[in-house]
């Protein structure tokens, strides 16, 4: 039995009124506050390591140069199967907000606006919903692995391809198909090395299709080879 903890809203909402987190440098989130708005879940199949997920998030932010976009994209395929790994939940506990609120505000407050100091909206990457699985950091990284991880043959390689570039996680992750494996997978086996601009071309005609097809009932190969004959369109009609 393992226990989760969970930001209920009324944290949720502490956090949004606060005068300078996350917006202002150095800054800090109300942890001890905090601390009174939090339920607890109790759950069988599940585990988190956080001892080895502290050793990671702390190596990677001494390894990657968090300042130049290239290194936090390396850092983000690096850490999604870890993360992935040590935070061992079912998808149902997954899909709760605040379980990642909680992780993201007072596990690793540090982390998340180190990654994403450069970004417009800092705040989402903290308290961002399961509505958009692009948006809370922490669920950005695991929804990722989960969506790619290959079961059987027990490998990321398909999660490092997805986070290789960040139009293409973006994509993959707030698409209406965002949940569909064989999709996800697809995606990242068959565009990971394509330009952002190609990306967002491929990624709209595919989208156009889908009212025409049913995705749930087309396999990861027919997936790719659509995306196969988009892709050569694109490329050729510049």
């Amino acid at each position: 039995m393992t226990t989760i903890h969970i930001l209920t809203d009324s944290g949720q909402d502490l956090v949004k009124s606060h005068d300078s987190f996350p917006e202002e440098e150095d800054s800090q989130p109300p942890t001890e506050e905090l601390e009174n708005h939090l339920r607890t879940l109790e759950v069988d199949e599940a585990t988190i390591d956080f001892n080895r997920l502290n050793e990671a998030v702390n190596s990677s932010m001494t390894v990657f140069d968090l300042g130049r976009r290239r290194q936090r994209t390396a850092m983000d395929s690096n850490l999604a199967p870890i993360v992935h790994q040590c935070i061992d939940v079912p998808p149902r506990v997954a899909a709760v907000p605040g379980m990642w609120h909680y992780l993201a505000l007072l596990r690793y407050p540090e982390f998340i606006t180190s990654r994403w100091s450069q970004d417009d909206d800092v705040q989402e990457k903290f308290l961002g919903t399961q509505k958009d699985l692009y948006s809370n950091h922490l669920a950005r990284l695991w929804w990722g692995a989960q969506l790619t991880y290959d079961k059987d043959g027990d490998h990321y390689f398909a999660t490092h391809r997805l986070f290789n570039k960040q139009r293409l996680v973006n994509y993959v992750l707030d698409s209406s198909f965002r949940r569909y494996r064989p999709a996800a997978i697809a995606f990242a086996e068959e565009l990971w090395n394509e330009s952002g601009k190609n990306i967002t071309s491929i990624a709209k005609r595919f989208n156009n299709s889908l009212s025409t097809t049913q995705l749930e009932a087309r396999s990861k190969d027919e997936i790719r080879g659509q995306l196969t004959k988009i892709r050569d369109h694109v490329e050729n009609t510049g």
